[in-house]
C-alpha cells in the first residue's frame, strides 16, 4: 500500500510539474505578443503616412535605441545584423539618390546634420516587414516625396 501511496505521489509530482511549465510556457508567450504588438504600433503609426524629416530622426533613434538595449550585434561596416527576433533597420530612400542610405549612415554622418539638411523634407514609409519568428517589426523603408 505504501508503494502505491508513493507511486501515485510521484506521478501527482510530474503531471503538476508538466502542467506549471506549460503554463508558465503559455503566460510567457502571451506576454511577448502583448509587448511586440505594442512596440509595433509605435512603428506602424507612421505607414502610409507624411511625416517629416525630424520625425524619421525620431524613429531612427527608437530603433538605435531598441537595437542597443536588445544587443543587436554589428558587421564589420557598423550595420546592425539581423538578429531574427527583435532587431531593427531603418532605410530611406531619396529622389536625387539611387541608393537606399541605411540608419546607420545617418548616424554616422550625425543626425544634428541630418536634421539641418532634411529635417523638412517630407517623407513617406511604403514598406514594413515583420520578423517570421516573433512578428515584431523588422525594418522600415521611407522614401523622400
Amino acid at each position: 500500500m505504501k508503494i502505491m501511496k508513493k507511486i501515485v505521489i510521484l506521478i501527482s509530482t510530474i503531471f503538476l510539474t508538466i502542467a506549471l511549465i506549460i503554463g508558465y510556457r503559455i503566460y510567457y508567450k502571451k506576454v511577448a505578443i502583448e509587448q511586440a504588438v505594442k512596440e509595433n504600433k509605435s512603428y506602424e503609426s507612421f505607414y502610409n503616412k507624411e511625416i517629416l524629416g525630424t520625425d524619421v530622426i525620431s524613429i531612427i533613434n527608437k530603433a538605435i535605441d531598441s537595437n542597443e538595449h536588445n544587443q543587436v550585434e554589428k558587421d564589420e561596416k557598423g550595420n546592425y545584423i539581423d538578429n531574427f527576433e527583435n532587431s531593427i533597420e531603418i532605410e530611406l530612400k531619396f529622389k536625387e539618390l539611387d541608393q537606399i542610405i541605411t540608419m546607420e549612415r545617418i548616424n554616422e554622418v550625425g543626425m544634428q546634420q541630418f536634421w539641418l539638411n532634411f529635417g523638412a523634407l517630407s517623407f513617406k514609409c511604403t514598406n514594413i516587414e515583420y520578423h517570421t519568428k516573433t512578428n515584431n517589426v523588422k525594418s522600415m523603408y521611407f522614401e523622400q516625396i
